[in-house]
């Protein structure tokens, strides 16, 4: 098993990351997305904006890629290849490494959860759940 810990990058931010539990059993994190405003111009002038979540544009182009995808392996290989870049972000990890943390069994409910967790944060679905006493 990797020791989580002691693969975390300089300036690892917990505080704006979502945790997942992914195949080692082991929480990890990856980050979270934010929340772009994009001015509209019309003759060199902003008129307007929006606001846009979004991971960075290979991220996003991802996301979509998995949400496009035709099958289940094909959105299986879109999601790992999305945490394996959401990992990197925070971790020093081989691509050995990813193997390991990143395995997905048919009809194994923590694979699955891996999977749906991994596109609930890119996607800013996230939310975090709190007990039924008020705590995180």
């Amino acid at each position: 098993m990797i020791p989580e810990a002691t693969r975390r990058k300089p300036g690892f931010d917990e505080a704006h990351s979502a945790p997942v539990v992914l195949s080692d059993g082991q929480r990890w994190y990856v980050p979270k997305p934010w929340v772009e405003i994009r001015p509209v111009f019309r003759d060199g002038q902003a008129v307007s904006a929006y606001h846009v979540l979004t991971a960075g544009p290979e991220l996003d182009e991802l996301v979509e890629a998995i949400g496009e995808a035709e099958s289940a392996q094909l959105q299986v290989i879109g999601a790992a290849s999305l945490a394996a870049k959401l990992l990197r972000h925070h971790y020093e990890l081989a691509d050995e490494d990813l193997d390991q943390l990143l395995r997905f069994r048919i009809g194994d409910d923590s694979s699955l959860a891996w999977v749906e967790a991994i596109i609930e944060i890119a996607t800013g679905q996230c939310v975090p759940k709190r007990s039924r006493a008020g705590g995180a």
